[in-house]
């Protein structure tokens, strides 16, 4: 039987993984990108991932890595270091490795058929996205070309299944981490999250 957990379990499960069984948090993370790259390329070959600034965006840029240069790199603005260790190391790596990576302003029209990867906002997220993230989110929902969402499509909240406001992905795919979300299985999250797979952190 399939497991469906709250966030606050999520979080425990995430949180017991590196204090009990002694999994570096970056490891989760890379765990995480790898399934969420196996998902990217069974849509596409082309890809446009758009990351903020939290773990989920830390997933979306891991998971750029490992889809290569045929990804393009969108960052809402710059991880801080402090709050989000794992996702800053994952920016360094990207521009160590000469990776491009643009940071804030619009978004260009992309070809049809681009895959788009929703890795802005995760469970965390407990108000109505605005500004620039809300822009991005009406272009993403208008383009043409599949969406897959990390996790929890940006918006929704993952306990209830409702929309936080306005902007909300409506994903094709969700790649949801270890189990699913609450909210996810709800009938009126059904447009936001799309088919749901479950991408396995590794843990024993």
């Amino acid at each position: 039987m399939t497991r469906v957990i709250s966030v606050a379990e999520a979080r425990a499960i995430d949180r017991d993984a590196v204090e009990r069984l002694g999994m570096p948090s970056i490891l989760l993370m890379e765990n995480a990108a790898r399934g969420v790259a196996e998902q990217a390329r069974r849509l596409g070959d082309r890809w446009i991932v758009l990351c903020g600034t939290g773990n989920n965006g830390g997933d979306g840029l891991a998971a750029a890595r490992h889809l290569g240069t045929a990804c393009t790199i969108r960052l809402l603005a710059e991880p801080d270091p402090v709050r989000a260790p794992d996702a800053a190391l994952q920016l360094r790596v990207l521009r160590a490795a000469g990776r491009s990576i643009r940071v804030g302003g619009g978004l260009e029209p992309a070809p049809a058929g681009v895959v788009w990867i929703d890795a802005l906002f995760g469970t965390g997220l407990a108000r109505p996205i605005d500004g620039l993230a809300a822009a991005w989110i009406d272009a993403m929902n208008a383009a043409c070309g599949p969406r897959l969402a990390v996790d929890v499509p940006s918006g929704l909240d993952a306990d209830r299944g409702i929309p936080l406001g306005v902007a909300c992905v409506r994903a094709d795919v969700t790649a949801t981490l270890e189990a699913l979300k609450r909210g996810l299985v709800q009938p009126c999250a059904a447009p936001f999250v799309g088919t749901l797979v479950v991408v396995p952190l590794g843990l024993p």
